[in-house]
């Protein structure tokens, strides 16, 4: 599978906002996520269930304030903006200020999700189930 490919799946799943995740492959052979921050989860439903924990620990317009959860979405959004072809535009942009958790109002459901906000003071929604999808792919040069 190319990037270009991961990509356009990762988009669909975006789209299916509510479509679940599977933690296993196939196969049944579970998939373990490693971020590069050293956090590691045995199956990708327990690194899931650890971002929708962080999600409910915040309010609609907060921002995240625990410097372990921030250190998890900077090194999640890493491995998302990692798998995208050469000259996409990445959600880090031209670096993290910070992230929050805010309404996004642009996709159906009216959900709360994580945003990035940048140095250059620009934001854009970060979903992190599709960066756990990209941190289950293996990079295509």
């Amino acid at each position: 599978m190319t990037a270009s490919d991961r990509y356009a799946l990762l988009a669909k799943l975006h789209d299916f906002g509510s479509a679940s995740i599977s933690a296993e492959e196939p196969m049944g052979k579970a998939k373990s996520i490693s971020l590069p921050n050293g956090r590691i989860w045995p199956r990708k439903g327990d690194a899931v269930d650890h971002f929708k924990a962080m999600l409910a620990r915040y309010r609609d317009g907060s921002r995240v304030s625990d410097s372990t959860d921030h250190s998890d979405l900077a090194s999640l959004l890493e491995v998302y903006d990692s798998v995208l072809d050469a000259g996409e535009p990445t959600k880090a942009g031209v670096g993290v200020s910070h992230f929050e958790r805010r309404k996004d109002r642009d996709h159906p459901g009216n959900t709360s999700c994580f945003f990035v906000v940048r140095t250059d003071g620009t934001s854009i929604d970060f979903s992190t189930r599709r960066a756990l999808d990209a941190a289950t792919s293996e990079k295509v040069s």
